[in-house]
């Protein structure tokens, strides 16, 4: 199959994967030490509720003035401190048998 493409059609395409590319850049440099659970949420690519099950879990949080913010590195270094080790994930669970006595 071969596609063909007009001069318009590429150029749209450069600007929309320049823009995409611009954006990603602009993420990786993001500066904020502390973010909002909508920006922690994007950091670490998972859902809002995930965040709020963390914090329920004792993920740190900062609040200010009523604000809560996530710091970026305590944040990571919670996560780390539940890190397992991939020995043993591997394992079949063991069969249980009911007996009724």
């Amino acid at each position: 199959m071969r596609i063909s493409l007009d001069d318009d059609q590429i150029a749209e395409i450069r600007t929309m994967i320049f823009s995409i590319v611009q954006d990603a850049l602009k993420e990786i440099n993001s500066t904020k030490p502390y973010l909002n659970r909508k920006g922690i949420a994007k950091y670490f690519g998972v859902s809002e509720s995930t965040i709020s099950n963390w914090v329920s879990l004792g993920m740190p949080v900062a609040i200010i003035n009523g604000r809560k913010l996530y710091g970026k590195q305590s944040v990571t270094k919670w996560l780390k401190s539940h890190e397992i080790s991939s020995q043993g994930q591997n394992k079949k669970p063991t069969a249980m048998k009911i007996v009724k006595g």
